[in-house]
């Protein structure tokens, strides 16, 4: 059995945007974060959104024009609540939804991050957190937003002279589940969410049971039967002697006839009285095996869907078993949402099985449970969002399986990793540099 590892960290592809850059501070110069939440209550936006995007967004006057005094503060929620109100768009299922803030706060964070906004000084640093309800009766089944609030792309290196475009506004979007990333542009200003009514439990493929070998069935009473009657058809002949004709109603006559009449009876008895014998485990055949894996190993990445520690548990349980459940449920919880990092969010977007090769099949334990080893191929699809910006990756896995049968089913019980590669995510060509140890 191969021994657990840690080997989420070729399977947290937020683990590698550290190194590109992924978790560096906000860009200088306008900025929003935008967190979206679909749910049976209806449409919640979060968001923060610097000064600098703010002056670009609604007319503020204010004392500075790089602070926001504590007096001022009514004045700024009272003319972003007029925005959101008036030029943005959430439309539920075809009726738009006038929005409620929840809640409205200044952060001001210390003047030590001042550096790292030589455009936009101060107003780069200040942000206002807004919290928005958009009200629902149940869960939507389709969203329309619409953005309105494009301020220029300062960051952009163009040729001298050319006009600097409109920034895109993208937005993380959480919904039955799974996590899209919005793009918002002044040319496609809208963006329609669609559901798909279908719940985190139901997103879980089912994982086969190979079937038992089919029991071999005795048909006791038949065979009881028959053998009774051809002990007294033969005691009958036995009896019968020279001068004693068949038909004559001696003893040895009554036994033959009785002897005939069972033996006669025990084909109609073959489906009476019958007893089952043998079954228990079988060993899967390769395809089964590489029917059972399929599942399980999709089934993993269903807990990034979850934020909450027993949801994350149960979730992996249903596909892994033993130390290496703890091992990667300790990972996920600390590196799902790393919120010292500012919040950056990241999930798996699509998962590509490859190439599945069963490598053995047999049993282990005690008592003894089918297991079997394989080696498997897939790549990864996902999406690290952060400080108002998306970074995705695609990367490739080579690597070694155990998986076992158990009380609750098969499970995964062990892996090794053989090779990681990250790919370009549109074109799936590999870099020239290789991946560092521990990435992906």
């Amino acid at each position: 059995m191969l021994k657990p590892g840690r080997w989420l960290l070729w399977v947290l592809w937020l683990l590698a945007c550290r190194s590109a850059g992924g978790f560096a501070h906000p860009q200088d110069g306008p900025h929003a974060d935008i967190r979206i939440s679909i749910d049976e209550s209806g449409v919640h936006v979060g968001m923060m959104i610097n000064l600098a995007f703010i002056d670009e967004t609604v007319a503020f006057p204010r004392e500075s024009p790089t602070a926001v005094a504590d007096v001022e503060e009514d004045q700024l929620r009272l003319l972003l609540t007029e925005f959101f109100e008036r030029r943005n768009v959430v439309e539920i299922d075809g009726v738009v939804v006038a929005p409620i803030v929840r809640d409205f706060e200044m952060i001001r964070p210390g003047v030590e991050n001042l550096p790292l906004f030589p455009l936009s000084g101060m107003r780069g640093l200040l942000r206002a957190r807004v919290d928005l309800e958009y009200p629902g009766k149940a869960m939507p089944r389709r969203v329309r937003f619409v953005w309105d609030s494009y301020p220029l792309d300062v960051l952009t290196e163009l040729p001298e002279g050319t006009p600097r475009p409109p920034m895109a506004v993208e937005a993380q979007l959480l919904a039955e589940g799974t996590v899209d990333i919005l793009r918002f542009t002044k040319e496609e200003p809208e963006v329609t969410w669609h559901g798909t009514g279908l719940t985190r439990e139901e997103r879980f493929l089912e994982v086969p049971e190979p079937a038992p070998p089919p029991k071999a069935k005795f048909p006791l009473l038949s065979l009881g039967t028959a053998v009774g009657g051809l002990v007294l058809a033969l005691a009958g002949v036995q009896r019968i002697g020279p001068r004693e004709g068949i038909g004559r109603r001696s003893p040895g006559a009554v036994l033959l006839a009785c002897g005939a009449l069972l033996l006669a009876a025990a084909p109609v008895l073959r489906q009476v009285g019958t007893v089952s014998m043998g079954g228990g485990e079988r060993l899967p055949t390769e395809a089964e095996a590489k029917a059972i894996f399929e599942p399980l190993h999709a089934n993993i990445y269903r807990a990034f869907d979850y934020e909450q520690r027993g949801a994350i548990y149960d979730a992996l349980a249903r596909s892994v078993d033993g130390p290496l459940l703890e091992s990667l449920y300790d990972q996920i919880y600390t590196s799902l949402v790393m919120y010292e990092e500012g919040g950056a969010v990241s999930r798996v977007s699509a998962v590509r099985l490859m190439r599945v090769d069963i490598r053995s099949i047999g049993v282990a334990g005690d008592p003894a449970r089918p297991t079997f080893t394989l080696e498997a191929q897939w790549q990864v699809d996902g999406v690290v969002y952060h400080y108002g910006h998306s970074h995705r990756r695609t990367n490739e896995y080579v690597a070694e399986y155990s998986v076992g049968l158990g009380e609750a089913g098969w499970r995964i019980t062990g892996n090794r990793v053989l090779s990681q590669e990250r790919l370009d995510p549109q074109t799936g060509a590999k870099p020239a540099l290789p991946v560092p140890d521990g990435e992906i």
